[in-house]
């Protein structure tokens, strides 16, 4: 009786150890996806073989034990690397230009299209047509070429 009491308080104390574990392994990928590889660039530090993606790992599992929230990690990575080291930018005054920019040329595009099918370059008209002493100075230009 003495030993299934032992056996079930190591059991019981030890599931919030355990849970803090998996949270923190948890937040540790979640991590591990969000940040860019800066040699690689264009893949994430869990997609990277190179050395410096399994430095940056190593950085995040320590900042995680430390007790550092995942935006007190990213902020940390941040200050460090530069905010080219997350996937997704965050919405700030200096990169304005990078989130609104996609918007101008749907804006611009669709005025191009619209300008182009609706009001064309040629106005059939206000064109005017060739006379016919210029239909035959022209025929006779193109017979010379082609002879």
């Amino acid at each position: 009786m003495y030993k299934c009491l032992i056996i079930f308080l190591v059991l019981f104390c030890s599931i919030p150890v355990i849970s803090k574990e998996r949270d923190e392994s948890l937040i540790a990928k979640e991590l591990f996806e969000e940040l860019r590889c800066l040699v690689c660039q264009n893949q994430s530090i869990s997609e990277s073989d190179a050395p410096l993606a399994k430095d940056l790992k190593s950085i995040v599992i320590e900042q995680l034990n430390k007790g550092k929230t995942k935006a007190e990690v990213k902020s940390f990575l941040v200050d460090k690397y530069g905010e080219f080291i997350l996937f997704k930018p965050t919405f700030s005054l200096k990169n304005l230009l990078l989130w609104i920019a996609p918007i101008i040329f749907l804006i611009f595009g669709i005025f191009l299209t619209f300008r182009f099918y609706y009001f064309p370059f040629v106005n059939l008209k206000n064109s005017k047509r060739l006379t016919v002493l210029e239909k035959r100075k022209l025929k006779s230009i193109l017979d010379e070429d082609i002879k």
